[in-house]
């Protein structure tokens, strides 16, 4: 059973996390939108964003690991889909509109930093389980 303190902390690193997640969107879509005026926004967001994502990955797996739980359900795929989308709308856009529509490099670099982190906790879930079947 889950501490008043455990939930919390787990709820907030979420909440932190989604919170941040559409804060760096609306960077990235005003500095793609008002011809790069925002880029100075762009890498501070990007870098805050990408370590919280860690933090709070990191955290899940570790109480995953440690706790013998499965974790809550927040899922992964989520985050990959709206980076995705938001990825290729830019490059849509960018093509559509011209060259003074161009995708930060930071953008670039946040979207990769998801996938990757999205495919190390697929790999961590699928060991888990290989574990707990090993268990049984």
């Amino acid at each position: 059973m889950k501490s008043r303190r455990d939930y919390f902390f787990g709820n907030f690193w979420r909440y932190i996390t989604n919170a941040w997640t559409f804060l760096c969107i609306v960077v990235v879509l005003l500095d793609f939108f008002g011809d790069g005026q925002y880029h100075y926004l762009v890498t501070p967001f990007s870098v805050i964003y990408g370590s919280l994502l860690s933090i709070f990955v990191g955290t899940k797996e570790f109480n995953r690991w440690f706790e013998n739980n499965g974790v809550g359900r927040h899922p992964g795929e989520l985050f990959v889909a709206i980076w995705s989308a938001l990825f290729i709308g830019l490059a849509i856009s960018s093509l559509w509109l011209g060259n003074s529509f161009t995708i930060s490099p930071d953008v670039t670099s946040v979207y990769i930093m998801v996938l990757m982190v999205f495919a190390i906790t697929q790999s961590s879930k699928q060991l888990f389980s290989k574990k707990q079947r090993k268990r049984k």
